[in-house]
């Protein structure tokens, strides 16, 4: 249902309205026109008629019924009815087609012909809708004569039947052109918004640096695309600027923390016996803490860069998850937890092996940070339709349904997981993920409470 929701369909739709509601209009003036006209002429017969009787009524009553039936035949033949009565209303004569019956004559209608004018109306006679003229004659021996001629409508009728049946047969085709003809102006007026709209759909955070076309028109679409354009380019401006203080943020960090780090080294070395130990094995762990964060800043930075440098080779990840296990064998350890490790027949897949290392450890620590006492850690690696799937859960407190995207931004944690580190652990082993053509996604587990992680990589590298 949406894509009749779009644009297109909309000015295709504007178009068959406006084309049925000017051809409404026109076709109303005409029948106007034509019911006007078919009315005039019978009107003007009828006068003419009407003045051929006026001069038998000058010669007398008996001349006049002695034309009557001399006229009988050409009266039928047009279907015109005549009848003439006396100022009273008596009828003196008419014509045979009548049948015995009479035309309506009222107070009003007299009044009308009284004033020497016509008057007109429509009746039945016998079935057949006649159109009347009534007007008043006063001849020079004191007489005075209503005269009425009715002629059948219908001709007209059929006049007026034949030309909405036309215009209806005409309308039909004309609003399919209509429609057709707006879809296809419509589709040629939203290509260049189209070509817009891909091309801003393409830019990305990565590809900041691409730019909508110009067809060099100068119309609206044109000065869109020109403020678009202007736009992106104040953004790219802005994202160079935020990647370049990270990554020399980053990098003007690391010198620090490694003297620090190897000063509470010496000072542990050296100084065994001396009571503050406690506290520079604090400053150690901390500093190797900031360090790893500053580690997963930098490589962010570089990835928003895409200045990652990445030498594609065949790797194990069934060795990588070993090595993972086994760093986080303290948590195991102190927690009692359980780990079910499934990498059996798990193919090699091209890629990074430090960088895949990186990922799959952010992915144990995560998983042993947050499962509880006793609890429960699973690895299952496998194969689908060409993709070797790792998947890592725990059965901690799980991540809420809502924030299973957001939980691998920057910087974000789970509500129901508070505490967790700086929150970039899931954000560097995402941007893993894309650099190696896959993908990262929060699921939750199939049994049980908790969350499950699965990391998706291409057995050969796509090219």
């Amino acid at each position: 249902m949406n894509r009749f929701r779009a644009v297109r369909w909309g000015i295709a739709a504007w178009s068959m309205g406006f084309t049925v509601t000017t051809l409404t209009l026109l076709v109303g003036y005409f029948y106007y026109r034509l019911v006007r006209n078919l009315d005039h002429q019978m009107d003007r017969f009828m006068d003419d008629e009407m003045r051929e009787m006026e001069h038998i009524l000058a010669e007398g009553d008996p001349v006049l019924l002695e034309e009557l039936k001399s006229d009988e035949a050409a009266h039928q033949r047009v279907i015109l009815f005549t009848e003439v009565r006396t100022e009273s209303g008596e009828v003196i004569g008419r014509t045979r087609a009548m049948g015995g019956r009479d035309f309506l004559l009222t107070e009003e209608m007299k009044e009308i012909a009284g004033k020497g004018s016509s008057c007109t109306n429509s009746m039945d006679i016998g079935g057949i809708p006649v159109r009347v003229r009534t007007r008043l004659f006063k001849f020079d021996d004191g007489r005075r004569r209503y005269l009425q001629v009715g002629l059948s409508e219908k001709d007209a009728s059929e006049s007026r039947r034949a030309f909405l049946a036309q215009t209806s047969t005409a309308v039909v085709p004309i609003v399919a052109l209509a429609l057709f003809g707006g879809w296809v102006v419509a589709g040629r007026a939203m290509r260049p918004i189209n070509a817009i709209a891909a091309a801003a759909a393409r830019i990305r955070s990565r590809n900041l640096g691409e730019r909508v076309p110009l067809r060099g028109t100068g119309d609206e679409i044109d000065r869109l695309a020109t403020v678009l354009n202007s736009t992106f380019a104040e953004l790219e401006s802005s994202f160079s600027r935020i990647r370049d203080f990270s990554a020399s943020a980053s990098h003007q960090l690391k010198t620090p923390l490694t003297v620090i780090r190897g000063e509470a080294e010496l000072l542990i070395r050296n100084r065994p016996d001396d009571p503050d130990l406690a506290r520079f094995a604090t400053i150690m762990d901390e500093a190797a803490h900031l360090a790893r964060i500053v580690d997963q800043l930098l490589f962010l930075a570089r990835a928003d860069a895409e200045k990652v440098d990445l030498a594609f080779a065949p790797v194990r990840l069934q060795g990588i998850v070993e090595q993972g296990l086994r760093r986080i064998e303290p948590y195991v350890t102190v927690k009692n937890l359980h780990l079910d490790v499934r990498m059996d027949q798990v193919p090699e897949v091209s890629g990074s092996e430090s960088l895949l290392g990186t990922a799959v450890q952010n992915l144990l620590d995560n998983a042993a940070k947050f499962a509880p006492e006793q609890g429960h850690i699973g690895v299952h690696g496998g194969v689908e339709e060409g993709v070797v799937v790792l998947e890592i859960e725990d059965d901690g407190e799980g991540i809420p349904e809502g924030e299973r995207d957001s939980v691998m931004d920057r910087f974000s944690h789970p509500s129901s997981r508070k505490g967790g580190g700086a929150g970039l652990g899931l954000a560097v082993a995402k941007e893993i993920a894309l650099i190696h053509h896959g993908r990262l996604q929060a699921l939750a587990r199939k049994e049980g409470r908790g969350a499950r992680f699965r990391l998706e990589i291409p057995r050969v590298r796509p090219t």
